[in-house]
């Protein structure tokens, strides 16, 4: 959060009939970091104070106030002297109306800095009293803002620009004692390192040397057992080289009889396979004979077969010739049959049509005679008429 003032800014008050001159400085607490630049501002100010500062009234938001707010404060005491505490007064603004009402309510809300920093102000405090929960005449605006008054019409001195002056002499010679310190403190650890590295080129040589001696005494261990195990090696390769012989003609020795026994059992394989080869040529004889055997037989059979099968077909086509001539004269006489049956259907047909006719003709007679009866009845009645 930044700082509303920027710069400093003045107005009059008057207390018990005493003017005073309010000085507003450069927020501390409203900035996140306190920089030379706000100090060097409210120093300017301090300095244009000739008759030195009454009260110094740090204001603090109620609803907060950190480590850090605190850290301020003691770079502030560092900064304007210890004397600048006993002429600080703390005002706690953005108070609740409770806060306001009752200061009780207040110091129930304070944290272990809170609490810290009014104990090293001599409980020096009071409260902002806020126009929108209590008016300007209200009585409890204006003892709020009485008791900030008395807190300034009861300090005793002021603090003045000689003191302000005398604290930054004193912060520039601890700041040049302590940059001597640091450079002293700087030149012995330089010279330790010197030490130090002297110290540790001289162990590294000696270390050198040391190791040097290791390595020709290691160097001549190792050409000592060099030579003794070449020496070895050479009685070693010359025992390989006599038993290798040895083993070469065990094997050779070994190799020849392995050959002449397989000589022996090739001649008996030969010998056993021609045997085979003879046996198998004389079965394939007999099983040439006994397959044209077979083949004779099966040919005697197949003719044999062959004259039945004959025998049967000219059994089956008389059969057959004989269901024919049968079924032809079944058939001869079935039509026959028909032949006789569609002429008598023939007759009956023609004698219901010669019935029907006749009946037509008598119909038709009868029904002449009605009309001759008619006309003569006509004939009648015209005459009946005439004679009328």
């Amino acid at each position: 959060m930044e700082s509303v003032t920027q710069e400093c800014s003045t107005a009059i008050i008057s207390i018990d009939g005493i003017t005073y001159n309010i000085i507003d400085t450069p927020g501390i607490f409203d900035t996140q970091l306190v920089t030379d630049k706000i100090f060097e501002e409210i120093a300017k100010t301090v300095k244009k104070c000739n008759y030195g500062i009454k009260a110094i009234l740090f204001v603090l938001e109620a609803k907060r106030f950190s480590a850090e707010q605190r850290s301020v404060l003691e770079g502030i005491r560092n900064f304007f002297g210890e004397g600048a505490i006993d002429y600080i007064i703390a005002v706690f603004s953005h108070a609740t109306k409770a806060q306001i009402r009752d200061r009780n309510v207040m110091q129930k809300a304070w944290n272990a800095p809170v609490l810290s920093f009014i104990e090293d102000i001599k409980n020096r405090w009071g409260i902002s009293p806020n126009s929108d929960y209590f008016p300007p005449d209200d009585y409890i605006h204006q003892a709020r803002l009485r008791e900030i008054m008395t807190f300034i019409s009861s300090m005793r001195g002021v603090y003045t620009a000689e003191q302000l002056e005398k604290s930054l002499q004193e912060q520039e010679k601890a700041r040049r004692q302590k940059e001597e310190e640091e450079e002293r403190n700087k030149q012995e650890h330089e010279e330790k390192l010197k030490d130090i590295a002297r110290k540790e080129a001289e162990e590294t040589h000696k270390r050198k040397v040391e190791q040097m001696e290791r390595e020709q005494k290691a160097k001549q261990e190792y050409e000592e057992n060099l030579k003794r195990k070449r020496q070895e090696e050479a009685e070693e390769k010359h025992r390989q080289m006599v038993e290798k012989m040895k083993q070469e003609e065990r094997e050779r020795q070994i190799q020849e009889e392995n050959l002449r026994k397989k000589q022996q059992e090739e001649t008996e394989e030969r010998y056993r396979r021609k045997l085979e080869q003879m046996r198998q040529e004389q079965e394939r004889e007999e099983e040439l004979i006994r397959q044209q055997e077979r083949e004779w037989e099966l040919r005697r059979q197949q003719e044999k077969e062959e004259e039945l099968r004959r025998q049967r077909e000219r059994e089956e086509l008389k059969k057959q010739r004989e269901r024919e001539e049968n079924l032809k004269r079944e058939r001869e006489r079935q039509e026959q049959q028909r032949l006789q049956e569609m002429y008598r259907r023939q007759l009956e047909e023609a004698e219901r049509e010669r019935m029907r006719m006749m009946e037509e003709l008598q119909r038709e007679q009868e029904r002449q005679q009605r009309l001759q009866e008619e006309m003569r009845r006509q004939e009648e009645r015209r005459n009946e008429c005439r004679i009328f």
